[in-house]
């Protein structure tokens, strides 16, 4: 039985998809963040960034890269 096509991504994940098996997500992505941090641990995440150039690997299937090879737009 084939899979429905997914929804396009309209939020933080606009234009991504895996170049490998086309899901649109979730991804595992490097991000850049401000934390607030106690000697047991955070509380607090704010402010998450990537860039093109930031670690990004499918949920879905073993494809991993940067988040520039998960752009629609790029390819």
């Amino acid at each position: 039985m084939k899979k429905a096509p997914q929804k396009r991504n309209e939020n933080c994940l606009l234009e991504m998809s895996c170049p490998e098996c086309h899901s649109r997500g979730p991804f595992r992505i490097g991000i850049s963040a401000i934390a607030v941090v106690h000697d047991d641990g955070t509380d607090e995440i704010t402010d998450p960034e990537w860039d093109n150039d930031s670690y990004c690997a499918c949920m879905s299937c073993p494809f991993e890269g940067t988040v520039r090879g998960f752009d629609e737009s790029k390819r």
